[in-house]
């Protein structure tokens, strides 16, 4: 790695790129922008969602994800050199999930689409109009990282009880509690089932059948990535009542083919992955801060856990 603090390059994929620039250049005047690794002299930095299609990612020293998620450039290691350090933009990103998955919440409770049919019909019912509150509802929310933070808090405001769950079990101060994944199916079912992993080897069909089956007519929601969740086993559940609804902004393929089961399931809600969207000023403000961080101390930022993928 050629980590200095004598220059930095900086190459930037991404349609912002100009307004990015811009921020950078206020902050840092010495960074010099490049076209390719190939051009870049001192610190060889890539900011991109993405990986590049005309160099490995090995060709840099730090790559910087303009997302929170950093699966596409893990899964792009080639293995031919040193692994670049790889940091992510969070940003807003926790309080835009966190309202998105609310919001859904919210309706479900307050039985929106129950009482817009209702009103269809110029029925006057109270007892199918009659809402849940939150104030009275479990959530269940599986990752607590930044997202999964961000979630808990949201639901925290309007006093419902959170229960984190995760690998180790680790305590986090936005939960009432964290419990280790393992031990879900013996607790009582949650009103609120919110998932909020990242894509790995680990995670991958993790929310299977037999988590599933043990809801009871929950609220599903995911907002973390399609493949952590078995889809077939979600139909299956919806089938049987151990999920009620289920809100979907993550997919394994994305766009959702047009001919995909869950379009027309009455049962489920489908939205383009857009429950947590990046912010050009998040993205480089988060990026000027490690690198501000890096030229005052000399130490490179913290890189993922590129194995785990996050």
């Amino acid at each position: 790695m050629s980590w200095t603090t004598e220059a930095v390059s900086v190459r930037i994929l991404d349609k912002h790129e100009a307004v990015m620039r811009d921020v950078l250049s206020a902050r840092f005047p010495s960074v010099r922008f490049v076209d390719s690794a190939a051009e870049a002299s001192g610190l060889k930095v890539l900011m991109s969602f993405r990986p590049p299609t005309d160099e490995p990612l090995e060709a840099y020293d730090w790559v910087h994800s303009v997302g929170a998620g950093v699966d596409h450039l893990c899964e792009a290691l080639s293995g031919s050199g040193p692994a670049p350090v790889i940091t992510r933009t969070t940003g807003h990103m926790g309080q835009q999930i966190g309202e998105y998955c609310l919001g859904y919440a919210l309706a479900h409770f307050q039985k929106m689409a129950v009482r817009r049919a209702l009103q269809a019909k110029a029925a006057w019912d109270k007892q199918d109009a009659s809402p849940h509150y939150m104030f009275d509802a479990s959530v269940a929310v599986v990752g607590t990282g930044s997202i999964g933070s961000g979630i808990a808090r949201a639901f925290k405001a309007l006093g419902a009880d959170v229960t984190g769950y995760s690998r180790s079990g680790t305590g986090r101060a936005d939960f009432d509690r964290v419990l280790a994944l393992d031990s879900f199916a013996a607790g009582r079912s949650p009103d609120v089932f919110i998932l909020a992993l990242p894509a790995t080897a680990d995670t991958d069909g993790l929310i299977d059948a037999s988590m599933l089956q043990a809801l009871d007519g929950a609220l599903l929601i995911n907002v973390g990535r399609g493949s952590t969740l078995d889809h077939a086993a979600l139909r299956a559940a919806l089938g049987a009542g151990h999920v009620s609804h289920a809100v979907l902004d993550v997919f394994e393929a994305e766009p959702l083919p047009r001919d995909d089961w869950r379009w027309a399931h009455p049962h489920v809600t489908v939205t383009p992955h857009v429950s947590g969207l990046t912010l050009p000023d998040d993205a480089v403000n988060r990026f000027c801060d490690l690198l501000e961080a890096y030229l005052d101390t000399g130490e490179p930022p913290a890189s993922v856990d590129i194995q785990r993928g996050y």
